[in-house]
């Protein structure tokens, strides 16, 4: 579970705090800095298993322009995250820092992206603020962690070796045995999702054919719910039974798989009668979208043995809020079976939270930066037999 979480100098973000619970809310007016935030949570996730400046592009689709404009001359980015993970029943505090040096080429105006400081602690049973691995500037070691285990004093616990400029050290850490501690941390790094679904990718038979699941905007739906027909029906029923308050008529799931690139989706009512995703509602393309992340995480969790952290911006758009009510219920706010992070500016989404007040994060825009807010519970409680949690919103009332 992500415990803390801070960044600096990525776009509005100067040194910004984020300590999430196991369900949380981001509100804020446009542009104060919510997809800033979850940008750099997804791109410190890609870091973990593509290069630098893949991660970029697929966190924030352009590779410049990253550090805060406000601040000039200072080409260096930074993160951190601690996180509570469990190995073998012993629970474990993981500290990682990740520092980046932004350069400028001098041909085309792109930036390039270098490592400067790198380091991976962890802290549970053995382990007491113990580097598991180190890169500064290319030099790098690794810990025999196994070697840790065993008390061989004598052995030499560290194997020196050196790392790309443009990869973090977990990108290229092989999964060894020698090293289970430093893997599980970069298992779940890897494990952080992050979407925002749009109806066209949604409405796409187009199959991602290197993952089963969705595509951060929604791609590749069809073929995620076909295997789920083929591998596990009982979760697809499921899903059409969760589906059903907002498609009455919701029967079943029909597919059509005329080659490999492609599965059509269909939906049927109890006669038989066929209903493609472009008769479907933006809302209730969301809708179903979201009931199966919901289904499938539970189950995943569990096949992954940790529970992954999950961001989902406005949810809500398009659809009646009122749908969403059961499904949020169904999160743990805990974190167990999954850490959710949801961005809305819709007061009556944000009125969903008022018994999940501790996960009520306001971002607010600034100059030099964004600045994070966190309500005071106790005071917002006293104020909700007045008015509702999207109404103090609304009045700004929050801050």
């Amino acid at each position: 579970m992500l415990k803390r979480f801070r960044v600096n100098n990525f776009k509005s973000l100067l040194n910004f705090e984020f300590k999430p619970s196991g369900l949380n809310l981001l509100v804020g007016q446009n542009n104060a800095g919510k997809t800033n935030l979850c940008s750099s949570l997804r791109f410190l996730c890609l870091s973990s298993f593509v290069s630098l400046e893949n991660a970029i592009l697929n966190a924030v689709r352009e590779s410049w322009n990253l550090t805060n404009v406000h601040v000039n001359g200072n080409s260096e980015l930074e993160f951190e995250a601690d996180c509570l993970l469990t190995h073998e029943k012993q629970p474990l505090d993981f500290s990682y820092k990740l520092r980046l040096r932004v350069k400028q080429e001098k041909t085309g105006g792109q930036q390039v992206f270098q490592v400067i400081e790198e380091t991976l602690n962890v802290t549970g049973g053995l382990f007491q603020q113990t580097v598991l691995l180190e890169n500064r500037g290319g030099k790098a070691r690794i810990l025999r962690e196994e070697e840790v285990i065993q008390n061989d004093m004598d052995a030499p616990r560290y194997i020196e070796t050196s790392s790309p400029h443009d990869t973090t050290m977990l990108s290229k850490l092989y999964e060894l045995q020698e090293n289970p501690r430093a893997t599980l941390f970069k298992r779940y790094l890897r494990s952080w999702l992050y979407f925002s679904f749009s109806p066209d990718a949604l409405r796409s038979p187009d199959v991602l054919r290197d993952r089963g699941f969705l595509g951060c905007d929604g791609t590749n739906l069809s073929h995620a719910l076909f295997r789920l027909h083929n591998e596990k029906p009982r979760l697809e029923k499921k899903i059409v039974d969760m589906l059903k308050p907002i498609e009455p008529n919701a029967d079943l799931l029909s597919y059509l798989s005329p080659d490999p690139e492609h599965v059509y989706m269909f939906l049927e009512d109890d006669q038989g009668h066929r209903f493609s995703p472009f008769s479907m509602s933006d809302g209730t393309l969301r809708f179903l979208a979201t009931v199966y992340l919901l289904v499938r995480l539970s189950e995943i969790s569990q096949e992954i043995g940790m529970q992954p952290l999950v961001m989902i911006e406005e949810p809500e758009n398009g659809l009646y809020v009122g749908h969403l009510k059961p499904l949020l219920q169904k999160i743990d706010p805990s974190g167990t079976g999954g850490q959710f992070i949801f961005t809305s500016h819709n007061p009556y989404f944000i009125d969903l939270f008022d018994n999940n007040l501790d996960g009520l994060h306001l971002i607010k825009s600034g100059k030099p930066s964004s600045v994070l807010v966190k309500p005071d519970p106790e005071k917002v409680r006293s104020l909700l037999d007045k008015m509702p949690l999207g109404e103090m919103y609304f009045r700004e009332m929050l801050a």
